[in-house]
Parts: structure tokens; sequence; C-alpha cells
């Protein structure tokens, strides 16, 4: 008997909740850490100290890599739930929830129930996905508003574009989008709308009056803009000048921090991101091709390839940059799944499962060998034994496959890379996340004291201690200086050479990084005389 996608409302709620838990999944648990989280994190609570809410800072300097739109989220989180982990990580775990409900929404009002459920499983079962909505970063609210606008926009579409209020919702999402990360927000659903319009021969004379309604630009430019021109005011032109030409011209045209690679890094980032139903990715890509009278899919597919391509020829290549193309491939990949399931073609299902079975099997022994070859890691058995939990699923998979029950297959394809995220956030991360050495160095016991840094520090100190570092080179007399100098070791020597005295309280190696953090007790002349 197989049945289970078409009982209505049950199988959707349910996954619903799951990605829903997912999403808060150990928020609180894990440090805040990563370099651009404990920027962003940090510089809300700077705006809300200050009264700030134009020009963002970090360490009281001009923050230029993003406009303010998460920093507003932030400080009203931090205002309902203080300054800590799960707040800085409120809103983008809610942004990530509500980007697959109205992607399951979407998918199910315009490709039919069963469908919509493979779809909300696709993306339900992406490990990356949940990473990149557990971090304090502006990408969540870019790829929630993008997404809402280009929906927005594929819905106004059916209405002949009449809907105003579905041309307000593209509008606004777009302005939002804009006020998230930039010029991108635009940017790329306009090359990838322009591309569907022409190929569906959208854009006569009368649509293209009801698309670029003025309502609807005037809505548009009283969202994005007004705060462009406040910062601009402010800084003399100094922030538009750097956030156009180096976060977003320089870092499209050439690489940076260390950021590059060749086009095919962008398309490992997108089949590792949508694992396991990556597996399925270029089936469904086939399958949109060959249906592609299909609106709705053809749609799908000019979203995500016009994201994935823009950054494959991007010079900057991160993994968090195609994100934004995920929703669109699991419409895609849920489509297609949806005709296997009706066609009950189970041969289909063989070789992905073989493959996907391997990967389970495999995934343990890979995280517990692959960080084990760090020395200055601690990776407890435990760990190698928590990812055997998802290997599990293994067996009732193959069993499903075996009785050619393709639906109870895909549930459970998709339910152990479930487990894989439940795992890694609650047992697998936090054991790895502890050893980190900003959590290692006891902040709490710096922050009654003057802080200083020389150079170069872990942002995440400033998160922690939630009070300004002194660069200790802009100091008058630094050999006089008494408090607390965070730095990294390889930078020693020079502060020898500059003849400032200290005594190293901890040395720590950064998690995932090269660099060796140090915190410095400064001794002053008179001190070391006495």
């Amino acid at each position: 008997m197989e049945r289970i996608l078409d009982i209505k409302g049950i199988v959707g709620g349910v996954l619903l909740l799951i990605v829903l838990l997912l999403h808060y999944s150990n928020l609180n648990g894990l440090s805040v850490y990563a370099l651009d989280e404990a920027k962003n994190a940090t510089a809300a609570i700077e705006m809300l100290q200050k009264g700030e809410w134009v020009v963002p800072t970090f360490n009281g300097e001009y923050r230029f890599d993003k406009p303010p739109l998460h920093y507003y989220f932030f400080v009203l989180s931090y205002q309902l739930f203080g300054i800590n982990e799960f707040a800085a990580r409120f809103f983008p775990a809610l942004f990530g929830f509500l980007t697959v409900y109205f992607t399951y929404r979407f998918a199910r009002r315009n490709l039919g129930y069963r469908a919509g459920v493979l779809t909300l499983l696709v993306l339900a079962s992406s490990l990356h996905w949940y990473i990149q909505f557990h971090m304090a970063v502006p990408d969540p609210f870019l790829i929630f508003f993008m997404s809402m606008g280009l929906m927005a926009f594929y819905e106004w579409s059916l209405s002949g574009f009449r809907s105003n209020m579905l041309m307000l919702v593209t509008y606004a999402s777009f302005g939002l989008a804009v006020l998230s990360k930039g010029p991108v927000g635009v940017v790329l659903p306009g090359i990838a709308l322009l591309v569907y319009g022409l190929a569906m021969q959208l854009l006569n004379g009368k649509r293209l009056l009801r698309i670029f309604h003025p309502m609807g630009l005037a809505v548009f430019f009283l969202i994005a803009l007004p705060w462009y021109v406040l910062v601009a005011t402010k800084t003399n032109g100094l922030w538009i000048e750097e956030f156009i030409f180096k976060h977003n011209l320089n870092r499209f045209s050439a690489p940076m921090e260390g950021h590059g690679g060749g086009f095919w890094l962008t398309w490992l980032f997108v089949f590792a991101g949508m694992l396991p139903f990556a597996f399925f990715m270029f089936q469904g890509v086939w399958h949109t091709l060959k249906f592609r009278t299909n609106r709705v899919t053809t749609f799908a597919l000019i979203c995500a390839a016009t994201i994935i391509v823009f950054f494959m020829l991007s010079g900057t290549k991160l993994p968090n940059y195609t994100v934004p193309a995920y929703p669109f491939l699991a419409i895609i990949i849920g489509n297609y799944l949806g005709a296997l399931t009706k066609g009950k073609k189970w041969k289909s299902l063989v070789a992905p499962g073989i493959v996907y079975g391997g990967v389970l099997v495999l995934l343990p022994f890979g995280v517990y060998y692959g960080l084990s070859a760090d020395p200055a890691l601690y990776v407890p058995k435990s760990l190698l034994w928590w990812f055997f939990v998802p290997v599990l699923v293994v067996f009732p998979m193959f069993r499903a496959l075996v009785k050619r029950q393709t639906e109870y297959f895909l549930v459970w394809f998709g339910g152990g890379f479930m487990l894989v995220a439940f795992v890694f956030f609650w047992f697998a991360f936090p054991i790895i996340d502890r050893q980190n050495p900003v959590l290692q160095a006891k902040t709490s016991q710096l922050a009654a004291t003057d802080l200083y840094y020389f150079k170069i520090y872990n942002p995440a100190f400033s998160f922690y201690l939630q009070q300004p570092l002194k660069d200790i080179q802009k100091v008058a007399v630094p050999q006089q200086m008494t408090g607390y100098l965070i730095t990294r070791k390889r930078y020693l020597e020079e502060l020898d050479e500059m003849e400032i005295h200290y005594q190293k309280v901890f040395e720590g190696k950064d998690l995932f990084e090269s660099p060796t953090t140090v915190v410095l007790r400064l001794l002053p002349h008179e001190q070391i005389m006495e």
C-alpha cells in the first residue's frame, strides 16, 4: 500500500514541523565564531549601543560590507531576547523556515500536492540549507526576499500583470532584497525575469507598461533608496564607494580574501548543498527541458540557472552565493520525483539509492578521520558513532525499494539527511565548536580591563566582550599600556621589536584556519622594573 504522499495535510504538516525544529536546532548552543557572522552580529550590537541606524560599524570603524536590513532585525532580536547567540540567529532561522514554507506553497499551488510535498522534502533534507540559516549574516534575508519577489512575479504574470497586490509584493520584495545585500538583490532577479519574459513571449508593449507600473517602481525606490542616500550623506560618499566598487564590482571581477576557483567549483558547491537529492538534480533538469511547456518548472530552471551561471562567472566563489538557487532547484527535482512516483518508475531510484547508501555509510569515517587530521582538535570516538545513526535509514529505504514503494523510498531517502542535520547541530559540531579559541580564552575574565589588538584579531572576541578593542599601534606610548592585547602568534616578533612587554595568558589555533590566536597581558616598563 503506497499512498503516503496523498494523505493531504499530514505529510506536509509533519515535514514543516521538522523543518521548523531543524532551523532552530541548538541555535544557542553553538558559538558566534565564523568571521562574517561575528562581524555582522557585533555590528548590530554597536548600532544598538550607539543608537546609530544609518552607518554600520565594527569595533568603531565603518563596516562597508553590507546594507543594514539584517542589522535592524538583529537589534530587534537583541531587544527581545538579550544579546546572545540565539538572538543573533533568531531571524535568520525564521526567514529560512518561511522560505521553505512559501516554496512549498508555491509548488503545491502550481504543480499539485504531490510535487509540492516532494519539493518540501528536497529542501527539508539539505544540511547546507540549515547551516546557512543558522548564521547571523545577511544571506538569509536576501534569499527570502529574492525568492518571494521571483515567485510573486510568476503569480503576477499568470494574472496578465493585472493584480496590484502581487505587483506590490514583487516590487517590495526586490526593494528589501537590495536593502539586504545590495544591487545583487535586483540585478539577479532582473536577469532571470528578462530571460523568462523573452522565452515565454510576455514582453509586449501593454504588458511592459503594466510591469513597470509607476506605483510598483515607487514602492521599490521608497524601500531601497533612502538608506543609501542617508549613508552616502553621512560618510561623504565613502560608504557607497567602498561598498559598490570593493564589495560588489571587485568581488565579482576578481577573487577576494582567497576565495577563488574555477567555474566547476560553483557546481560542486551546488551539488554538495543539494545533497541528498542532488543525485536527482540532472535528471530533474533533463525532465524540465523535455517538458518545457510546463511554465512553472521552466521558470524555476531559468531562475536557478541564472543564479548559478552568474556566480560561475564571478571571481570570488563561496558556498553561500548559490543558496538562492536551492528553492528553484527543489521545485525542479520535486516535480521530477512526482512524475516518478506517479509512474512508479522504481528502477530510476536504484542507482541513486546505492550511491546514497554508500555516502551514508562512509560519512562517519570521512567526518571523523577528516577532523582527526588536524592535530589541534580533540575528536572523540563518540562523534564517529553519532554519525552512524543516520545509516539506520538504509535498511527501510532499500526494503521500500525491493517492494517497489517509491514514495516510502523517497521519504527514507530524505529522512537520512534530516538525521544527519540533527546529529550535526546537537551532538557533533558542538564538540568541535567548544574548542574554538574565543571560548577557550574565557573572555568574561577580560571584559573588566582595557583591551587592545595588534593588526588582526578574531572578530568573535568583539561579540563576546561587547566593548571596543583599541588599536595599540594608534596609542601614543604603547609600551606603557596595561590590560590585555589580542592578536595572532605570527605577530609576536613585531611586538618584541616595538619593545612591548607582555605575558602570554592564552594560545589557541583558530578552528579550520591556519592562524593561532594569542591573548597577552600587557606589562608596562615600570612593572617590569619592579
